[in-house]
């Protein structure tokens, strides 16, 4: 897995968040999870990391503090949004879609991911092709529980009004439709509503022409394997050149999926760094990265 290989190399040289996944299924069997049951593991999921029920801002810098491998790259369909999965090093990684992406789905997104960390860790390839439609609905429904705690949206919604969801979408950073979705999903409004609030979304242009705040917001791009990369230029650890023999992949895919600026790796600073006592002395081999200073990343 090219994405594990790179991070092999920055784990090499610096300490990277913990993985801090709990286990909230408890060897239950993802086809036997009832929408209650996912509503019940979101709000366990946010105790666990003491979100309590405030919006997360970042999904992206949420999931790489607690020990999530993000990733971002353009898969040129807008079909896929992202993709998941657990690594031989017991690490967790997602790779996030950089088309047609704006923050707000760049939230769900990786709200969606993270379901499928938490509940689909132990699905096999054959079950996953053949429980497809039940197995992203149960992520769709997680991400929009996580995102949209129930015991707090529910009564900060004034009024089933576009206008207010535009309000809400400033606070919650969730999509008005994701709102909508879930505003049913709820029963505060019936279904007859939730079409007429589409038909209201459709006509101001936010289906074909985006919502508000999405021409403003920035995406969010992942950090932490670019944080380590530059510290470790910056520290004078090692040289790019080093760093360029170091890494599985052409500098450009690794510019790409760390979030590093196009040409970083090729031009010959970054985060405050505590460096701990030097290793033995570095050696070079065609087949292993050894020894060099271990440097933490504050992730600020």
């Amino acid at each position: 897995m090219w994405l594990q290989d790179v991070t092999a190399v920055a784990e090499h040289y610096a300490y990277l968040p913990e993985v801090n996944i709990p286990n909230l299924v408890n060897g239950q069997s993802f086809k036997t999870l009832r929408h209650e049951d996912i509503e019940d593991i979101a709000e366990k999921a946010r105790a666990h990391w003491g979100l309590g029920l405030r919006p997360v801002v970042d999904m992206v810098s949420f999931l790489e503090s607690i020990g999530i491998i993000v990733a971002s790259e353009e898969m040129e369909t807008d079909r896929l949004d992202g993709l998941s999965r657990w690594g031989s090093d017991e690490r967790p990684y997602v790779l996030l879609a950089n088309d047609k992406q704006s923050f707000a789905r760049r939230q769900f997104d990786a709200a969606h991911e993270l379901a499928h960390i938490l509940l689909h860790r132990d699905v096999s390839e054959q079950d996953f092709e053949e429980n497809f439609k039940l197995i992203e609905e149960q992520a769709h429904n997680f991400a929009s529980a996580f995102l949209l705690p129930a015991s707090q949206f529910s009564i900060e919604v004034d009024s089933a009004a576009i206008w207010e969801l535009e309000r809400l979408k400033a606070r919650w950073r969730v999509s008005i439709k994701a709102q909508i979705m879930r505003l049913q999903r709820l029963n505060i409004v019936d279904r007859d509503a939730t079409t007429r609030l589409f038909k209201i979304y459709s006509a101001k242009g936010f289906a074909s022409k985006g919502e508000p705040y999405d021409d403003v917001w920035p995406l969010q791009r992942p950090s932490l394997l670019s944080d380590v990369f530059k510290t470790l230029i910056d520290a004078g650890q090692i040289s790019k050149e080093e760093l360029r023999h170091d890494l599985p992949l052409l500098p450009h895919d690794v510019e790409s999926l760390s979030g590093l600026p196009a040409g970083w790796l090729s031009l010959d600073t970054a985060r405050i760094v505590e460096l701990k006592a030097a290793a033995p002395a570095r050696r070079r081999s065609d087949e292993h990265i050894l020894g060099a200073q271990i440097i933490p990343i504050k992730r600020n």
